[in-house]
């Protein structure tokens, strides 16, 4: 005589659980559909030179890209070619228009901090946002391009720019590459600055826990946003004062959104489950971050 049964549960975070009888399916999450753009505080590091090594660059979650690059400059087997894609079809990057109408992506170009801050804004879904008839930083005009998503990195607390030696004057300096250190403060504040306390030891060998935005990149590394370079000696290295590629951009603006975005249940329904046969069934989610 068989009997069956069939109960389905979600516990709080990522992890999700499926039971029937003698049986228990593990879970895991698939993220649905970002790894270069740019943000800042009061002050921000200086570029310096660093090191050049060959070794393993951030990487993260796979997404499932078109086969047809929607750039001409990048192929199906760049590195980040899947989060650039995802990038042009979310509507976070038009690239370029070239004159023979071709669109690109320029990936392993520096990203700017007004560039940047059109990334960020579109990241965020584009919000209604009217920009102020005077520029909150004396180096920004208001008919310059990204001159509304600029407005909204100051009206959001995201950025606070610069405090020159005048004391009350603030500036952008828009066309600025955006350094990793400072990347990392921006989208720790557009994630709404959350509860976190930094690790007494750094997760990077090449950052001090003393250094400015510590607590930002120890943070992009607890959440998997960046995972840094694995340098020859098995250490994991950050490069804090490298300005950002667009191509790593892309990268970090994907975790960012499956950090953020909430996981969903995609099944409509499971089959049953039979008591002593091995259940294969299993659910499939978008969004979340991890297992």
């Amino acid at each position: 005589m068989r009997h069956k049964y069939k109960r389905r549960f979600v516990t709080p975070g990522l992890s999700l659980a499926l039971s029937a009888f003698m049986m228990i399916g593990m879970v895991p999450a698939n993220a649905a559909p970002v790894t270069p753009v740019e943000p800042v505080v009061v002050s921000e590091a200086a570029t310096q030179t660093q090191p050049t090594v060959v070794t393993a660059q951030d990487s993260g979650p796979s997404f499932p890209a078109p086969p047809t690059s929607p750039f001409a400059d990048v192929s199906t087997s760049q590195q980040f070619y899947a989060e650039m894609a995802w990038l042009a079809g979310a509507g976070v990057s038009t690239g370029w228009s070239e004159a023979n109408g071709s669109k690109t992506y320029r990936a392993l170009q520096a990203v700017s901090r007004d560039a940047m801050a059109a990334f960020m804004y579109r990241l965020s879904g584009s919000p209604g946002f009217v920009p102020p008839a005077e520029s909150p930083f004396a180096d920004v005009s208001t008919s310059q391009q990204f001159y509304k998503e600029m407005a909204w990195l100051a009206s959001k607390g995201i950025s606070t720019g610069w405090t020159e030696a005048d004391g009350f004057t603030k500036t952008f300096r828009a066309l600025q590459p955006v350094n990793r250190d400072a990347m990392a403060a921006f989208l720790y504040r557009l994630a709404g600055s959350p509860d976190y306390t930094p690790p007494a030891v750094s997760p990077f060998a090449d950052v001090a826990a003393s250094q400015q935005f510590y607590k930002e990149m120890a943070w992009l590394a607890s959440t998997g946003i960046s995972t840094g370079w694995t340098e020859a000696n098995g250490s994991k290295t950050y490069r804090a004062l490298q300005a950002v590629n667009r191509d790593a951009m892309a990268a970090f603006m994907y975790r960012f959104h499956l950090n953020t975005s909430p996981l969903t249940i995609a099944n409509d329904h499971l089959m049953d489950g039979i008591a002593g046969v091995r259940y294969l069934e299993q659910l499939t989610g978008a969004g979340g971050f991890g297992s």
